[in-house]
């Protein structure tokens, strides 16, 4: 927070292209609306004695949110030590919490509190005190963007630009063996910027595997950073806190890894967030894409309500066992509602429905997290959330999104070593092709077996984890029978793979605590 003029203080939370004090000055000289559009990713406050004015990026992946009611108005990053300041009693928002469970994710702009909500994306909250006068405005990032012919070229060339606009002098980057990470070093490289590298894994993970290789014939830095039942337990309530429990523990690594690896403060630490933008994130499936995109409204509802059943958080006979407001939330009807407004959410679209569902709900409210927990220990940055690079993207032809082929472009044209290293699940087990070729998303092409970095159903069958959940299931008990919760461990360490449950569980247990701890 810099107080640089009596009376008013600025807070900026993530990066952007102005500091706090320059900040100040367009919010004086051209008013808050003017700091909506800024390049970075971030969420600015300021404040006066009697104001507060919230803005928001358009991607809106840096959290913030409030409460108001009546003259009361209370703000900030924490939902837990909201809800404290405003002496609300902790109540469930049952939707938010049956969407977490099922999707990893909220949706909106809902929080777990019914009454604690998001500042969505590319906003302008005012508000004024005594009068008591909230006034919120948004914009709706993809709706402003010209609609155009765009080149995968083009695309290129704005990314490019993001990454020497942020990179620094020490750059990190993680490094998996995937699509998104590559593009990014292919772009550095480009640039002439030698990143040191970071990969989360064993060492018979593909994605340490891949990596090691590339650092070695580009002679860069790499950091490998193995990942231990004790990180779960250790971090699992600084992570809870920071990302409001939303974030299942499925996912607590994206916490972990950049703390193990030690990187410099003024590092700029790049990571991939937003790529999958320019690529059919949730149907890669080639022309069964595009005949599925002739039939949106069907496609939809048989997309959603296949995706919301194929993996349940708890089986059909466990529902009885769960508060009745969530068990509703869960059951076939609970699906059938959700499936409904997901497809909503997709503008009755398909595949470009589905880019937007992504764009506009799973990456300021899953992704969002991961950034607030990069951001805790590193100077976070992603050239993918540059506004030049979203327009083009979101302006290519479909044929570009399918199968990975803008990224295979991109790396091919900045760097076409790099295609020299096998694709996750690529035909070739040597390299990655230019193209996607047909059928690239049936079992038969996928011929490059991938080895996951991820030893979480092991973990959750170890004794020290067993016994700190059975110690902990009554904390949960107002929205999961303690003895369901048991047999669902027993179960697992009988061989039934319940580690999607059983990371729900931890990750509601740590939300308890932090409500708890809060409350004092």
């Amino acid at each position: 927070m810099l107080d640089l003029t009596p009376g008013f203080a600025v807070r900026l939370i993530g990066y952007c292209n102005l500091s706090e004090d320059q900040i100040l000055r367009r919010f004086q000289q051209e008013g808050a609306d003017a700091l909506r559009a800024l390049e970075g990713e971030y969420t600015i406050v300021v404040t006066t004695p009697d104001e507060c004015w919230i803005m928001t990026s358009p991607v809106g992946a840096t959290h913030y949110f409030y409460h108001h009611q009546g003259e009361h108005f209370h703000h900030g990053q924490q939902v837990a030590i909201i809800a404290s300041q405003a002496g609300l009693d902790w109540r469930w928002n049952w939707q938010a919490l049956g969407d977490l469970l099922q999707l990893e994710n909220l949706t909106g702009n809902a929080t777990l509190h019914p009454e604690i909500h998001k500042v969505p994306p590319g906003s302008l909250v005012h508000f004024h005190n005594p009068s008591g006068r909230l006034r919120l405005e948004s914009r709706i990032c993809l709706d402003e963007l010209p609609r155009r012919h765009s080149t995968p070229a083009e695309a290129v060339e704005c990314l490019n630009r993001s990454v020497e606009t942020w990179a620094g002098a020490n750059p990190y980057l993680s490094l998996s063996g995937g699509f998104d990470s590559r593009v990014i070093l292919a772009s550095m490289l480009r640039c002439g910027i030698r990143p040191h590298l970071v990969t989360v894994g064993s060492e018979t993970s593909s994605d340490v595997q891949v990596a090691r290789r590339i650092a070695t014939h580009f002679n860069l830095r790499h950091n490998l950073i193995q990942l231990e039942l004790d990180d779960l337990l250790d971090h699992g309530l600084a992570v809870s806190a920071l990302t409001n429990g939303t974030k299942t523990a499925s996912h607590w690594h994206t916490f972990v890894y950049p703390l193990k690896a030690s990187i410099p403060s003024g590092a700029a630490f790049f990571v991939g967030t937003l790529g999958e933008l320019a690529r059919n994130y949730y149907f890669d499936y080639g022309s069964l894409g595009l005949l599925a995109d002739r039939f949106p409204t069907f496609s939809l509802n048989q997309f959603w309500s296949l995706k919301l059943s194929r993996h349940p958080t708890f089986l059909e006979g466990e529902l009885e066992g769960l508060a009745p407001e969530l068990s509703r939330e869960l059951d076939s009807g609970g699906i059938q509602r959700r499936a409904r407004r997901l497809s909503g959410f997709c503008h009755h679209r398909f595949l470009q429905g589905l880019t937007r569902y992504y764009f506009e709900q799973r990456v300021p409210n899953f992704y969002a997290n991961g950034i607030a927990m990069y951001r805790s220990s590193s100077a976070w940055r992603s050239p993918f959330h540059s506004r030049a690079w979203i327009e083009a993207v979101w302006n290519l032809p479909e044929r570009w999104k399918l199968g990975s082929n803008w990224h295979r472009f991109a790396i091919a044209r900045n760097c076409p070593d790099l295609l020299d290293f096998s694709e996750e699940k690529g035909f070739d087990r040597r390299r990655m092709l230019r193209r996607a070729p047909p059928l690239y998303w049936t079992p038969l092409i996928q011929r490059a077996t991938y080895v996951t970095y991820d030893q979480s159903a092991t973990w959750y069958r170890q004794p020290l984890l067993q016994d700190f959940l059975r110690d902990h299931f009554p904390l949960i008990d107002d929205l999961v029978d303690p003895a369901l919760a048991a047999r669902i461990a027993d179960s697992h360490c009988s061989g039934m793979d319940r580690t999607r449950t059983l990371a729900h569980l931890l990750t509601l247990i740590r939300w308890r605590q932090v409500l708890s701890e809060a409350a004092l």
